[in-house]
């Protein structure tokens, strides 16, 4: 399999760029704050949780629930309204399994209690409505910017845990598709669908407990 690494003094063209990060309290997104701070970047941090260490210089910390429409509106006005504009947006929030589809909960009458599509909510829907409004930023600049996601390699083949398995999915479809779509209305728009593997974040031990059957 091929391979190519980038290395971050290649990382030259964010100095004094605004970049918004969904998720950016730990994990990938945490990583991804220091480096794009590290690289002279301002960096807007959506989560629903401030990170636990002080990361100073240019970055903000806005409480966000992506799964919410207004939180994400709120999320992008602020950040136009401290920093005047938006070029490159990290669509990263997502939580681990939630729903189990193989047991049925009952309530109070007996009826059965539909599956949580808490996951759902976050990692699929939330991530559709972080690049829907990236694109009504970005569009409005003349020299656009970019939007990126974060997928999962799981979106390309079977896991079993269902739910997450299925916002991946859907991720992928959805970034492979806004591209076409994005070059049909000639805007200067970038969308790239990260891919991760096994990666040490809050996700991984309840991903850990499904990827081989007990």
């Amino acid at each position: 399999m091929a391979e190519f690494t980038i290395d971050d003094k290649d990382l030259t063209s964010l100095e004094g760029k605004v970049v918004i990060v969904t998720g950016g309290s730990s994990g990938i997104g945490l990583a991804t704050v220091e480096l794009l701070l590290s690289l002279g970047a301002s960096v807007v941090c959506g989560d629903v949780q401030a990170p636990q260490k002080d990361l100073g210089g240019t970055y903000t910390f806005i409480k966000t629930d992506v799964s919410i429409w207004r939180d994400l509106v709120a999320l992008f006005n602020n950040t136009k309204k401290i920093y005047g504009r938006i070029d490159h947006v990290f669509a990263n929030a997502g939580v681990g399994p939630r729903a189990e589809y193989l047991r049925t909960d009952f309530d109070e009458y007996g009826d059965a209690v539909e599956p949580s599509t808490q996951l759902l909510d976050i990692s699929l829907k939330g991530v559709i409505n972080t690049s829907t409004l990236a694109i009504h930023h970005l569009r409005q600049q003349e020299d656009g910017g970019s939007i990126v996601i974060t997928g999962s390699a799981t979106g390309l083949q079977r896991f079993r845990a269902v739910d997450y398995a299925t916002a991946k999915h859907g991720v992928l479809g959805f970034g492979r598709a806004l591209v076409p779509r994005l070059q049909e209305a000639q805007l200067p728009i970038r969308v790239n669908t990260l891919a991760p593997s096994w990666t040490d974040s809050n996700v991984l031990p309840s991903l850990k407990s499904l990827s081989r059957p007990p």
